[in-house]
């Protein structure tokens, strides 16, 4: 009896081992999916809404909100280029929320984050607004 009874303990330590285990590579899996290439979190460009409701035609601007961060803590630039015309400054920073209440119907806004040294283009995004 005192054999079966070591036996079942040595078979749970096992099992209870093996669940561990796998936390443990569940956990790392997960954290190197949230993370970026060099290990920090990955850059992050957004808008809300996006595309921008056609809302009234009466009025020709819309409003969306801008989200950014570069990921490392590193500053950023972000940039949009509206159409055809050459990208425009907007602000630097790690990170940060930005209100544009200038979109328009007919008009495609792409917004770049780019290194501080713009020399690394880290996150690109198109806004649009419903017709």
């Amino acid at each position: 009896m005192h054999d079966g009874t070591a036996e079942i303990f040595a078979r749970f330590t096992n099992v209870l081992l093996g669940f561990f285990i796998c936390i443990l590579f569940i956990t790392c899996h997960d954290a190197r999916q949230q993370s970026g290439e060099n290990g920090g979190a990955r850059p992050l460009l957004s808008a809300t809404p996006n595309p921008v409701p056609a809302g009234d035609r009466d009025k020709p601007l819309g409003t969306t909100t801008i989200t950014w961060d570069t990921g490392d803590g590193a500053l950023g630039d972000l940039y949009v280029k509206v159409d055809r015309e050459p990208e425009k400054f907007i602000t630097r920073a790690t990170s940060g929320r930005n209100e544009v209440r200038w979109i328009q119907f007919d008009s495609v806004y792409e917004f770049r984050l780019y290194d501080k040294k713009r020399s690394k283009l880290l996150a690109t995004l198109t806004v649009t607004r419903d017709d």
